[in-house]
């Protein structure tokens, strides 16, 4: 059975002195560096990577500091883990946290296969689409993207649906529907916006239940959106 480690809230901390470190783009790269230390007694690294959430206190100043060190560790064109990345009003005395899902790697694991279908949009930074392992699927946070002009949709319940539409494109390129979701995480800026996501996800998912949904009210996402929605699907 396939393996993972999860490891929750990372922070820029040097080692040596419990301290965070104090510029803003090496405090980045010691996250990753905290991260590649613990995962790698535990027969992982970094480029078994499956999806990242990124918590940051200001989008516009901090997400290029990410997308910098990523492509640092992951080369300038990736392939990039499946990744979210959002606003938050409280990081304590902090800038940004880390959240990581990591295979673990047995002998009989097959190499991690990225999902980029054709009739889905671009990547707007240093995240796949989604990414395939032997016994899942991981979907990164989708949004409301027209794929064939790679702009948002224009309209809450419009955004929303192609949001859903975007997961479906991703999830069946894997080889799975969209109700074979194990899990969703759902984003939003305003509690307003889940009543438009409750009634739209009936139409994707009909008569077959509902995953486990988790629902996180952010105080922005990137490019002032209004919701992002991300999911694991099970390969059975």
């Amino acid at each position: 059975m396939e393996e993972f480690l999860t490891l929750n809230n990372q922070r820029g901390l040097d080692p040596v002195t419990d301290l965070l470190i104090e510029d803003r783009l090496e405090r980045v790269r010691q996250i990753f560096r905290n991260m590649e230390e613990f995962i790698h007694k535990n027969r992982s690294n970094l480029k078994e990577a499956v999806r990242l959430v990124v918590m940051v206190a200001d989008m516009n100043r901090d997400r290029p500091l990410i997308n910098k060190v990523q492509k640092e560790i992951w080369g300038e064109d990736g392939p990039f883990p499946c990744r979210t990345i959002i606003q938050v009003d409280y990081l304590g005395d902090d800038f940004v946290e880390i959240d990581g899902i990591f295979r673990v790697v047995n002998e009989d694991s097959h190499s991690i296969e990225f999902i980029d279908p054709e009739q889905s949009f671009t990547p707007t930074g240093t995240w796949s689409l989604g990414i395939k392992t032997d016994s899942h699927i991981f979907v990164s946070g989708m949004r409301g993207i027209n794929p064939e002009t790679d702009d948002l949709v224009i309209g809450e319940a419009p955004r929303v649906r192609q949001a859903f539409r975007n997961m479906k494109i991703v999830a069946e390129a894997g080889g799975v529907e969209i109700t074979d979701a194990i899990g969703l995480v759902i984003y939003v800026t305003d509690e307003k916006y889940i009543e438009i996501i409750e009634i739209l996800q009936q139409n994707f998912w009909a008569e077959k239940p509902l995953p486990p949904i988790t629902i996180n009210i952010v105080t922005g996402l990137n490019d002032n959106d209004i919701v992002e929605i991300e999911g694991t699907f099970a390969r059975i």
